[in-house]
């Protein structure tokens, strides 16, 4: 696995330096079922419906079904929790460690439409043809990435010094120290990574006994106790220019132009407590801003008033981003200090993300109730990262990695709704996204990469338990839901499946659940 790191390295020493890895790309494309207070209280089995501002985000051909305009804006409250375990071995009886953080209740805003429904001349009794051709605008918070978390282990056979030590061999020390460049320091070589730099700065590894070699400055045996805190901040919000068509109240065909804007920033802090005294600490900060854009077509078809059908396609979102980081590791070895990267580390590059498909079916029983379903697959492993020019050259080897890290995700919703008058409606629903990674997935990071943060998360897949009420007049409704997310992950400080198997780090469980209330108000005119 060495060789293949180094020879990557030297692939890409000519060329620019490479930042991003397998799970940011997923961090950006990767969305959750977020909508309307309809559309949230059945989980998201819209995509035969239709007749929801939310649903034609899944099906364009939703549009369609509108007889009448429609302004509709949605309030949600969100509360969340994240909490962990790592486990760990003390005297031969595994211990868990737990932890927990709350992040306080946030108010926002989930969606904003407005739909014009424009009858054609045919729009009559027992006419066939385009009988309608409608038109939206629409603005959806497709995620939000607010979260704290805080892990803590109470000891482990496994140092993070361990990893940069392996990580680094190869290197000299003229390397990490920067004599060996005429003008600058060593986080000028593009050879070299900055977090072996940082870590011979902060010494945390020591010379080898062979040339170009590292160690680990800890003794044989000694432990840490490890620690870990999060803090993510952002949002990817889409706005939608859409239209559709109804044919013959039997067939409906629609398309919407998508726009993305993607802020995010993020703040770690992973900690060690050496057992033979003295610690560090590593803090990276990381902002990414940018922007993407996509295309979905849809349709609807209705064959009795009491079944509809639905198909869509997305295509893959192209992103611009530019990523900011900077990271700082204080330390308390036989010295004691603090050293930083410098301040202008940045990357610009593109993602292609993966191409979605999207079918539906529903049922309307007796007027009265709607069962709905509606199966979505993502494909994460056409995932490519792609520079600024859009050419995939400098990251053959990433994007070839992709398929080794990354899973195709399915997911399954399930929705109900029962008018218990003709005002009135009560609804549930559930939701199921399956594993986005793979379980033995490991984040590589090659010799020339400038980014220093070592931690991955895999994803295991989310749950959504949903429940609602809607009451409606003639010209105007208001709907409520309660929305339950559990999120199922799995925390890895670095990724020692390049170490012995004595040093192999003990992963953290880490499950974050969302409360949502939301509040949707629309006018139809």
């Amino acid at each position: 696995m060495k060789k293949i790191i180094v020879a990557v390295a030297v692939i890409l020493s000519c060329s620019n330096i490479i930042a991003q890895t397998e799970y940011d790309a997923l961090k950006y494309t990767q969305n959750e079922i977020t909508g309307t207070a309809r559309y949230m209280g059945m989980a998201g089995a819209f995509g035969a419906l239709g007749g929801d501002p939310s649903a034609i985000k899944d099906n364009p051909a939703g549009l369609g079904i509108y007889r009448k305009s429609e302004l509709t804006g949605t309030m949600n409250i969100t509360m969340q929790s994240t909490n962990s375990n790592w486990k760990y071995n003390e005297g031969g009886v595994t211990k868990n460690s737990f932890g927990n953080a709350t992040d306080p209740f946030k108010i926002g805003f989930n969606n904003f439409s407005l739909v014009f429904a424009s009858p054609t001349w045919r729009n009559e009794s027992g006419a066939s043809g385009l009988l309608s051709s409608n038109w939206a605008f629409s603005f959806n918070r497709l995620k939000n990435y607010n979260r704290t978390a805080t892990i803590k282990s109470g000891s482990s056979a496994s140092s993070m010094t361990d990893f940069l030590s392996y990580f680094s061999n190869g290197l000299s020390e003229a390397d990490l120290s920067g004599t060996n460049m005429q003008s600058g320091s060593a986080y000028d070589n593009i050879d070299v990574p900055w977090i072996s730099v940082l870590a011979y700065e902060g010494y945390l590894i020591n010379p080898g006994s062979a040339a170009n070699s590292w160690e680990s400055l800890l003794a044989p045996g000694e432990t840490v106790k490890p620690s870990f805190t999060l803090s993510e901040q952002g949002f990817v919000d889409e706005y939608s220019l859409g239209w559709a068509g109804n044919f013959s109240n039997v067939f409906y065909l629609g398309t919407t132009l998508n726009l993305l804007r993607v802020d995010y920033s993020m703040f770690s802090q992973y900690g060690e407590e050496f057992s033979g005294l003295g610690g560090m600490s590593l803090n990276n900060t990381i902002s990414t801003t940018g922007s993407g854009f996509n295309l979905k077509i849809g349709a609807i078809v209705r064959p009795t008033d009491y079944l509809r059908f639905g198909l869509a396609v997305h295509t893959p979102t192209m992103y611009s981003l530019e990523d900011n980081y900077q990271s700082t590791l204080n330390f308390d070895t036989q010295n004691r200090g603090s050293v930083s990267t410098p301040t202008d580390g940045y990357n610009n590059f593109k993602i292609q993300g993966p191409m979605q498909i999207n079918a539906s079916a529903a049922a309307v029983i007796d007027k009265k109730g709607i069962i709905s379903v509606e199966y979505d697959f993502s494909n994460y492993t056409g995932t490519k990262f792609m520079d600024e020019e859009g050419s995939t050259q400098i990251y053959t080897e990433d994007n070839a990695r992709i398929p080794n890290t990354l899973n195709n995700v399915h997911t399954i919703k399930v929705g109900g709704e029962y008018k218990v008058t003709d005002n009135f409606s009560l609804r549930a629903g559930f939701a199921n996204s399956s594993s986005a990674t793979k379980a033995d997935g490991g984040k590589i990071m090659v010799l020339n990469t400038t980014r220093t943060d070592t931690e991955y998360l895999l994803h295991n897949g989310t749950n959504y338990l949903t429940a609602g009420f809607g009451y409606r007049e003639a010209g105007w409704f208001i709907d409520c839901a309660y929305v339950h997310k559990n999120l199922d992950q799995t925390f890895m400080p670095y990724n020692s499946n390049l170490l012995s198997s004595n040093l192999a780090v003990t992963p953290a469980t880490m499950t974050t659940k969302t409360n949502n209330i939301l509040v949707t108000l629309g006018f139809k005119f």
